[in-house]
């Protein structure tokens, strides 16, 4: 490649030249001979109409166009190396990017803590914006965050998922419910009876419209709740449960840290609910970025981790 009619590759050769100061230890250093070393040594003194090295005795000595030159074609192709070395040597504690992430707050609440904490670890220079699942205006919540809201990643349930983004599963999780640990009534368990006739806190969307994994489910299968307080958030929903004779359905995973702040029983769902999948998706065109690589893979290794320490408990 030629930039102002020099050939770029040249840059090299002369870096090794005036390095050397020798024909012959540049064309080992080059892989080249020294007839191919001896022609680029002549083409680059014809573009910089300067001899560049001098015949001192007997050794070739810098011009002092030479000496001037070596500092800054050093620095050109360290930094040159820089970029081409880029998606091998991504370097976290270097990294100054801001990435902004879609995800429910009980994504945020049982995951996102872990990966703050690495963030704050080992790429201290990173932030993180954290926005809750929008409401789409066209049904496609994936298209809405990452194209409409500009955000970097997404995560939604499995239904959720949109197949022309790139995907991979993330995380996994049962429902359960939750209860006052002392209403006596709920004291054995919870019956399908009993579920439906008590009264119930569920998550809606801003809109009205009930998306929560469980109501979809209980739909298909023609069960109605009775729904006392719907809530746009999950982790208001224990604050509407102590105290009364209300039953909430929410993920195992954050109903055990309900139940650490707060005076709950955590019960087993009087019916079985599929397995709720969540899926991190992000735009085609960062497919290969390397903090983008990285940051995915770090998701995966907290959700992985947050696998490990929390096995299966005992519901109760």
């Amino acid at each position: 490649m030629r930039y102002r009619r020099l050939d770029l590759n040249l840059l090299v050769a002369l870096d090794a030249l005036l390095s050397e100061c020798s024909v012959s230890r540049a064309a080992e250093r080059l892989c080249l001979g020294q007839s191919a070393t001896s022609s680029a040594l002549g083409r680059l003194r014809e573009h910089f109409n300067d001899p560049l090295l001098v015949q001192v005795g007997r050794r070739l000595e810098p011009t002092a166009l030479g000496l001037e030159l070596l500092p800054k074609v050093r620095e050109a192709l360290a930094l040159t190396r820089e970029i081409v070395d880029a998606p091998v040597n991504f370097d976290p504690a270097r990294c100054a990017r801001h990435f902004t992430l879609v995800a429910s707050d009980y994504v945020a609440g049982v995951l996102l803590p872990a990966v703050s904490l690495e963030l704050a670890r080992i790429a201290p220079g990173v932030r993180l914006t954290l926005r809750d699942l929008p409401v789409p205006r066209d049904g496609d919540v994936v298209s809405e965050a990452l194209d409409y809201r500009r955000s970097d990643c997404v995560i939604v349930p499995q239904r959720r998922l949109n197949p022309a983004y790139p995907h991979v599963p993330l995380m996994s999780d049962q429902l359960c419910c939750i209860v006052c640990a002392r209403q006596a009534r709920f004291a054995d368990g919870l019956s399908l009876a009993s579920y439906c006739e008590a009264e119930h806190v569920v998550r809606e969307f801003a809109d009205g419209q009930n998306l929560a994994m469980d109501a979809v489910h209980l739909h298909e299968l023609g069960i109605q709740r009775r729904v006392a307080v719907a809530l746009e958030s999950f982790v208001l929903m224990p604050e509407f449960i102590v105290g009364t004779a209300r039953i909430a359905t929410v993920f195992r995973r954050q109903a055990r840290r309900f139940a650490e702040h707060y005076g709950l029983r955590i019960h087993p769902a009087p019916l079985a609910f599929p397995d709720a999948v969540q899926v991190l998706q992000w735009h085609p065109y960062q497919e290969r970025d390397p903090a983008m690589l990285w940051f995915r893979g770090l998701l995966l290794e907290q959700a992985a981790r947050l696998d490990h320490d929390q096995v299966d408990q005992p519901a109760g």
